[in-house]
């Protein structure tokens, strides 16, 4: 009776077994058939333009759009082969991994905003949602030539081989794998030999800061209008929330003695106010106001990740967002957001400003209006509905071309009045 159990008992392990196999042997058959029908992410070669630079070894490459006012596709693009420190990051306890900052901050500085040849190496089923390979730009000392981005990120220590050893010289130049990997060797060797980068002594580990966290906002500030040249403070613009809502990192060398230097700051465009954009991840989501997108675009491609000059003018309610005037060296970035319909005046910001500044943005957003732009497409001019001509005393200057006035006979007892 025994052995007949113990019989039993292998025959159903036995037909367990040969089941899960069977079914596993089903789901890699069609794991490969739908990895050969997938359609590639990029194509071997090609160009696009460099949106922004997540570090030292990844970018975010943006395409053509598909039509006149759609959304342009966008892929994150890996250097094949090597690596780079990682950035602060909550995951991190906002410390980079050393020389991680100007890792990232050479590549940034080098092709943000420029086009870049592109040549992929591993893209779909076996890379998820990135694409791996090689970015070429123009050679700075030589513009006949191509400069391969991660070979010479390698030699100056700002990214390392995946595979160390090697480097020999004499390989077939048909051979483009072995070509690029013998390369990537001798890079590494030079930048060890010149303690470039990681390889230095004292490599730059940067400790991230919060403003409300580990700084008061209204401080930078102060700081900034009294330190910095010119009263404006050095910034990069690391991130577009919404047309006129941007977070930004301090890198002005003048505020290092202060210690803040890398603060981190939520910044709220002064004078301006553009439409929310959704947020997806909510329960339930909550949609984009009409011509969010648009406008959270037609920043990015001006602002995003540019380093630029911030004239601080104070802090909202809670005092940990700040206000300020991004000066971009093309022109006034309020101004055209307004001319081109894609936001409104902001009447508590704007009272911050200089009243000399204000005026171009109160023409901007006239023009916009007589066009019916953006979001003034259903505007209509006030009708005049009272008398013409009335007497009243002046109470406020709002600028430069704006009076409140208080009519004759009337009590000023209300902000609405």
């Amino acid at each position: 009776p025994k052995s007949t159990h113990s019989t039993c008992k292998l025959t159903a392990l036995r037909s367990v077994i040969v089941s899960r196999a069977a079914h596993y042997l089903y789901f890699l058959s069609s794991q490969i058939n739908n990895t050969s029908k997938m359609i590639s992410i990029l194509p071997a070669t090609g160009s696009a333009k460099v949106k922004s630079v997540l570090s030292g070894d990844t970018v975010v490459l943006l395409g053509r759009a598909p039509a006149a006012g759609g959304k342009a596709p966008e892929v994150t693009f890996t250097f094949e082969r090597v690596t780079a420190p990682r950035m602060a990051s909550k995951a991190n306890n906002n410390v980079d991994d050393p020389e991680a900052f100007p890792s990232r901050e050479w590549l940034r500085t080098l092709c943000v905003g420029k086009t870049v040849i592109f040549e992929t190496r591993k893209q779909g089923a076996s890379a998820g949602d990135r694409v791996y390979g090689l970015l070429f730009m123009p050679d700075p000392s030589d513009k006949t030539k191509k400069m391969n981005l991660s070979v010479e990120s390698v030699r100056r220590g700002f990214c390392i081989p995946k595979v160390l050893g090697g480097g020999d010289t004499d390989v077939d130049p048909a051979d483009e794998s072995a070509g690029y990997e013998s390369a990537l060797q001798v890079a590494y060797k030079e930048a060890v030999s010149n303690q470039a980068g990681v390889h230095s002594g004292k490599p730059l580990v940067r400790k991230l800061m919060n403003a409300g966290d580990e700084f008061e906002a209204m401080t930078l500030v102060e700081k900034s209008k009294r330190i910095c040249t010119g009263g404006t403070a050095k910034c990069v613009i690391e991130y577009v929330f919404d047309g006129s809502r941007f977070r930004c990192l301090v890198t002005d060398p003048e505020l290092e003695s202060q210690g803040l230097i890398y603060g981190s700051f939520t910044l709220i465009l002064a004078g301006v106010s553009c439409p929310r954009v959704g947020n997806p991840r909510l329960n339930p989501p909550t949609p984009s106001e009409p011509f969010a997108e648009a406008a959270r675009d037609f920043v990015e491609q001006r602002l995003l990740q540019r380093e630029l000059e911030i004239t601080l003018h104070g802090c909202d309610k809670s005092g940990v967002c700040l206000v300020g005037t991004v000066h971009h060296p093309r022109g006034n970035i309020s101004a055209e957001i307004l001319k081109n319909g894609l936001g409104r005046i902001s009447d508590w910001t704007v009272r911050m400003m200089s009243p000399g500044d204000v005026p171009p943005l109160r023409i901007a957003e006239n023009a916009a209006k007589r066009a019916t732009l953006g979001v003034f497409e259903s505007y209509q001019p006030p009708v005049l509905t009272g008398a013409s001509e009335f007497m009243g005393t002046v109470i406020e200057v709002t600028s430069g071309d704006t009076l409140m006035i208080l009519p004759n006979g009337e009590t000023y007892d209300a902000e609405s009045k």
